[in-house]
């Protein structure tokens, strides 16, 4: 796996006290492991539709809120892909 990655993973769990969430956290780390940049920008995109069905607006809301609490961890190269995907994800929301 990717050694940022890894280094971006350990910080999150290290702020979350929920075992449980922990164990979600290391399952996703094993799932995205081998995928590339491309192929996990597709997911999210596709993950994002679901969530937009299945969440109340706030939950959802509380969603991008708890993506911009990671971006002191992040390097500028993964808030600027971060960004990208946030820029993404409302423009499909918008239909632009």
């Amino acid at each position: 796996m990717d050694d940022k990655r890894d280094i971006i993973f350990d910080k999150i769990k290290d702020q979350i006290k929920d075992n449980d969430k922990i164990e979600k956290l290391e399952e996703l780390q094993d799932i995205y492991k081998d995928k590339s940049e491309d192929e996990i920008f597709i997911e999210i995109i596709r993950l994002n539709e679901e969530m937009e069905e299945a969440l109340g607006k706030d939950q959802y809301n509380e969603i991008f809120d708890k993506l911009q609490s990671i971006r002191p961890y992040l390097t500028k190269e993964q808030n600027d892909k971060l960004d990208y995907v946030i820029k993404t994800i409302n423009k499909n929301k918008t239909g632009e």
